[in-house]
């Protein structure tokens, strides 16, 4: 007799909106390569108006995106109000695992598929910021461990940005030591790893670049304060980015008379070629997961300078050639680290530290852990 045939893994990914941060990014990346595995994959976005709404909903073709209201100003309004929609969606399409693409997201959806009553569904947890060494304390921090604590027990897995981060989980976690595994984040397309078509123009000076949402998180502040302490005017910054701290950083370079040397185009869907061009990338974060900005300056061999902000930051540094960790972030002592940095050879390495998180190996990646929750039924 014929056997019948073994269905298609249902499997929805959750994620707020379609905005500018990486992890939307990825969770499109994630969408495309689950379904070229032979998935039935389905996005479920809380909020339709993201900033790069259209260029991810063209990314990812024909695969199917709910959208369940419109994005507001407050994302803890949209995950409120969107909370019924998204149990209701889940409890009609009934999908084999449900995959939350962030943090942000993480409590609805642990939530939701429980209210739905589907208890054959696997949840599983994309973490994008740290959880156990948040920034948070006090009562602040005793809260969210608490929260997480109750999401924890309503998942499968939890999917960390490395093995630093994982193992971070299971010592502020330890009841739920074995759901934490790292994936490789898919975040370097083959046009960052490429060489550039043909070399640039000479230019009289350095530049220093940096990739990076204008917002209180990346102290883009600080790389500004740092800049007016270089003394040579043909060394200039070139900031990539968009965000709500525009104006402020904007009055902070006239106020320094920077004007001249700073440039801030806006957002670039494209960084391949400016990261070519640039003599060094800095990133002076609060807090990251795992900035997909500083791995694709490696992929184009741009030496890096980062603030110890995520979990893997040193780890991944010290293996690097012509890389820092920055240790003081104060303005005279950073230009200095900047300075001597420019002054060193570029490295010709970089780029084998970011083909492990190139798209085809990031994907296989959280491939290989989504058939591992599977198949553990």
């Amino acid at each position: 007799m014929p056997t019948e045939p073994i269905a298609a893994p249902r499997i929805s990914l959750i994620l707020h909106k379609f905005s500018r941060g990486g992890s939307d990014r990825v969770a499109a990346y994630l969408a495309t390569g689950f379904r070229d595995a032979g998935m039935a994959v389905e996005l479920i976005i809380l909020g339709r108006g993201g900033e790069v709404e259209e260029v991810l909903a063209e990314a990812v073709g024909d695969i199917p995106a709910h959208y369940l209201g419109t994005a507001s100003s407050s994302r803890p309004w949209d995950l409120v109000r969107t909370f019924p929609a998204l149990v209701r969606t889940l409890r009609e399409h009934r999908p084999d695992a449900v995959i939350s693409t962030a943090n942000n997201t993480a409590l609805v959806s642990a939530w939701a598929v429980r209210l739905a009553g589907l208890r054959d569904t696997k949840v599983l947890l994309k973490t994008t910021n740290p959880i156990a060494s948040s920034r948070h304390r006090g009562i602040a921090k005793a809260l969210r461990r608490w929260t997480y604590r109750t999401i924890f027990a309503w998942t499968d897995s939890v999917w960390t940005l490395s093995a630093d981060e994982a193992e971070e989980m299971r010592v502020a976690f330890p009841a739920f030591r074995d759901r934490f595994t790292d994936v490789a984040n898919p975040y370097v397309t083959p046009a960052m790893l490429a060489a550039p078509a043909a070399a640039s123009a000479p230019t009289t000076g350095k530049t220093v670049i940096t990739i990076a949402r204008l917002t209180e998180q990346k102290r883009l502040d600080r790389l500004i304060a740092a800049f007016a302490e270089i003394g040579d005017p043909a060394i200039r910054l070139l900031i990539l980015g968009e965000g709500e701290d525009r104006a402020a950083l904007e009055a902070q370079v006239r106020a320094l008379g920077l004007s001249e040397r700073v440039s801030m185009p806006g957002y670039v869907a494209d960084v391949a070629a400016a990261l070519h061009a640039a003599d060094l990338f800095v990133l002076t974060s609060d807090y990251e997961g795992l900035p997909a900005a500083l791995l694709e300056a490696m992929a184009a061999n741009c030496p890096v300078l980062c603030t110890d902000c995520f979990p893997a930051a040193r780890t991944i540094i010290d293996a690097a050639e012509g890389c820092a960790v920055i240790e003081d972030v104060s303005p005279r002592p950073l230009a200095r680290q900047i300075e001597q940095a420019l002054g060193q050879p570029r490295p010709t390495t970089l780029d084998r530290i970011a083909r492990c998180y190139s798209i085809a190996n990031g994907v296989a990646s959280h491939l290989a852990a989504l058939r591992h929750s599977l198949a553990a039924r």
